[in-house]
């Protein structure tokens, strides 16, 4: 199916390339980039106006989060925070080609949800190619009869002129000093860097431009015989070969080793202080042995149970519910074990702090949690409805860093613990392993400017050199942003830079 408009759509691709290049290429993210993002759901509206196509009523919600995430980079600058966001948006503009007039997002299947990363840019690249190519025959229609005959002998003309103009133009500069200077003012300094930076940002503009005119295009194009008129069933369903008997027997075993693995483990995985002072084990040990181990069992769990959902025949009734009790099981048992990885996580952040790659785990513990949970809502009462559950999941876990502000959680629970562990005078060292320091200031003064405001509300709750130090930071700090020109230009501006600096500068001028 052709497109009704395919020059407005290279126009408005071209125009949104060079939007990227003159708000992104090369300048910090601020809220450059979630206008950006505002321009490119404007061209889609425009779009799909234009092609007269309709988005699907049950897919409107995607667009909140995508607009979440987008402001949500002008506003956090934790650079992993901010990986996720912008990743997050690309993900979500990519699920809007594939799917926003094509499948309700609810009814994909977790093939569809595992094959549009790749369908998306690879199909945006594809409608690219043929919306050039029709704009191509369509503007060479426009130029057809008196016009072309007149104006096309001129344009060959003009591109044969300009190499030979600037060769001549090089020659007399040299020969006469007055023609130098009337070039020198006409013509930058320095041609060839200005030559290299337009030939980096004209690339820039036409791919960028090039990708989203084919995105443009790939959201309203539509073709039954095309991989994205089969949506949302991408890949044929799969033939069960494996019986309930089979399924059960595994699943059960699993049961049964995971059962075994809670009661025998019950005083080690939450007796605490009790298994510490048996010797048997340091702290540090208590608290991080089989952590990432129980997490990466809850992962495999939640496979292994999709897995044979697939594979096994089951007919309704009494079969099915064989199968979601014994499913059901080894969900309860994982949460359990679960709930001893968090502990075990927490345990470790109580004794030696709270860090960014000990905060991430705990979050993401959270939302596989509440993913098996929508498992079995999904296994008991709305099968086919799981794979939605994985983007929400996703979505959620980035969303939850978001608003709980990473780096400013750090410090204060940091600051929080360095006050009761100053009441304790360490006196849990016999029991636990020798603490280097209550608190590292050398952390939390590495922590981006999202860490700036609790650094300026909490440091006068600390004493001696941690103190000392994390005054000083925030001293170079201030002038180091007061010295920052690039902040200063508004498609850089940016919500934690300007709190950070507004924090600094009051906390500077009431000393």
């Amino acid at each position: 199916m052709p497109i009704r408009q395919p020059i407005r759509i290279l126009i408005a691709g071209l125009a949104l390339g060079l939007v990227f290049d003159r708000l992104l290429t090369g300048r910090p993210l601020g809220v450059s980039f979630p206008l950006f993002i505002v321009l490119v759901l404007l061209a889609l509206s425009l779009t799909m106006r234009w092609e007269s196509v309709r988005p699907l009523r049950a897919n409107l919600w995607v667009f909140i989060p995508l607009l979440f995430f987008a402001v949500m980079v002008a506003v956090r600058a934790n650079a992993f925070v901010t990986f996720l966001n912008v990743s997050a948006v690309i993900l979500l503009l990519g699920l809007i080609a594939v799917y926003l007039v094509r499948a309700a997002l609810t009814a994909v299947d977790l093939p569809g949800y595992a094959l549009f990363p790749l369908l998306a840019p690879t199909m945006s690249v594809v409608r690219g190619a043929q919306v050039a190519r029709q704009a191509a025959v369509r503007g060479a229609g426009l130029w057809q009869g008196p016009r072309r005959q007149t104006w096309t002998p001129v344009l060959r003309g003009l591109l044969l002129a300009l190499p030979i103009v600037a060769v001549f133009a090089l020659l007399l500069s040299s020969a006469d000093l007055m023609f130098a200077e009337l070039l020198r003012r006409l013509v930058p300094e320095d041609f060839l860097d200005f030559a290299r930076r337009a030939a980096v940002h004209g690339s820039i503009t036409l791919c960028v431009g090039f990708i989203l005119m084919g995105g443009l295009a790939y959201t309203v194009w539509r073709d039954d015989q095309s991989i994205e008129g089969r949506l949302p069933g991408a890949l044929p369903p799969v033939s069960p070969l494996l019986g309930l008997t089979e399924s059960v027997v595994a699943l059960n075993a699993v049961n049964l080793l995971f059962a075994a693995f809670v009661v025998i483990q019950i005083p080690y995985l939450f007796g605490g202080q009790l298994n510490i002072d048996l010797g048997r084990t340091t702290y540090a040990e208590y608290a991080r042995r089989g952590f990432g181990e129980l997490v990466l069992v809850s992962v495999l769990v939640l496979g292994l149970l999709l897995l044979l959902g697939v594979l096994t025949r089951r007919s309704a009734g009494r079969q099915t519910r064989l199968f979601n009790l014994s499913s059901t099981v080894t969900v309860g048992l994982t949460v359990v074990m679960l709930v001893s990885a968090f502990k075990r996580l927490l345990l470790y952040e109580m004794a030696y702090g709270f860090t960014e790659m000990r905060i991430y785990p705990h979050v993401f513990m959270i939302w596989l949690a509440l993913l098996l949970g929508w498992f079995l809502v999904t296994l008991w009462l709305r099968p086919g409805r799981f794979a939605i559950g994985v983007i929400i999941a996703c979505l959620g876990f980035v969303a939850t860093l978001n608003v709980m502000d990473v780096d400013a959680f750090i410090v204060r629970r940091n600051v929080e613990r360095y006050g009761q562990l100053g009441s304790t005078a360490f006196a849990l060292r016999d029991v636990y392993d020798p603490y280097d320091s209550r608190i590292d200031p050398t952390y939390l003064t590495g922590l981006s400017e999202d860490a700036i405001p609790a650094l300026v509300q909490n440091v006068d709750r600390l004493a001696g050199e941690p103190k000392r130090e994390v005054a000083n930071y925030l001293r170079g700090k201030l002038l180091d942003m007061e010295s920052d020109a690039t902040q200063r230009q508004w498609p850089a501006f940016h919500l934690a830079h300007h709190r950070a600096y507004d924090a600094l500068a009051r906390w500077a001028g009431g000393r």
